[in-house]
């Protein structure tokens, strides 16, 4: 009889050490996203109050901006978050006043913006990038799922994903907004100092 076991044992063992390193992999993807500006060489992204700007610096000095996307809501505060930039496009989080939650892509050289999914009521739409895949989740209740980087072949899945938000990935470079009056001003602050990127009224 314990020869049996010990046979068996050894048998389970060969197995084990055959089988794809991946049968063992943690079932999540992680990724870290930032809220507020990602610097790419001398172009910065930035979440403001009215939308992603894209602007061009020089030794931390604003020479150029541009609005990318407008915010769907014209609240006081940002509605893009968790962003990530992935070869030509900016993924992100969308959110407005309401139980619109987005996940959207953004073309870094046009503005030209794609929702690839959406979550009434389930809160903002976690997601992780992984190779050419993006795997995706609502905060509160819905299935994990994964699609391709365009939004196209939604399936579910049993990997899910994990964000760590960061504010920036460059030292000194974050965005700062002000309520003056009937408005809100969005500010890149650099180094070099701070510049205005734009307003709008809210009330």
């Amino acid at each position: 009889m314990k020869k049996k076991i010990a046979a068996f044992v050894l048998s389970l063992a060969i197995a084990v050490s055959f089988m794809p390193a991946n049968t063992f992999a943690a079932s999540t993807a992680k990724m870290t996203s930032y809220d507020q500006v990602i610097k790419s060489g001398s172009t910065v992204y930035c979440a403001g109050a009215e939308g992603i700007y894209k602007v061009k610096v020089k030794k931390g000095k604003v020479v150029s901006k541009k609005r990318l996307v407008d915010a769907e809501s014209f609240g006081a505060y940002s509605y893009y978050s968790g962003m990530k930039k992935k070869g030509k496009y900016i993924y992100t989080q969308s959110s407005s006043e309401g139980t619109l939650f987005s996940l959207v892509r953004v073309r870094t050289s046009n503005g030209k913006c794609k929702t690839l999914a959406s979550a009434n009521d389930k809160g903002e739409i976690n997601y992780a990038i992984k190779k050419s895949k993006i795997y995706y989740k609502p905060s509160y209740g819905g299935a994990k799922k994964v699609m391709k980087l365009n939004g196209k072949n939604k399936k579910k899945t049993s990997v899910k994903p994990v964000m760590k938000h960061r504010k920036s990935n460059a030292k000194g470079y974050k965005v700062i907004m002000k309520e003056k009056g009937s408005r809100v001003i969005t500010y890149l602050k650099t180094p070099k100092g701070k510049f205005r990127l734009g307003s709008h009224r809210i009330y």
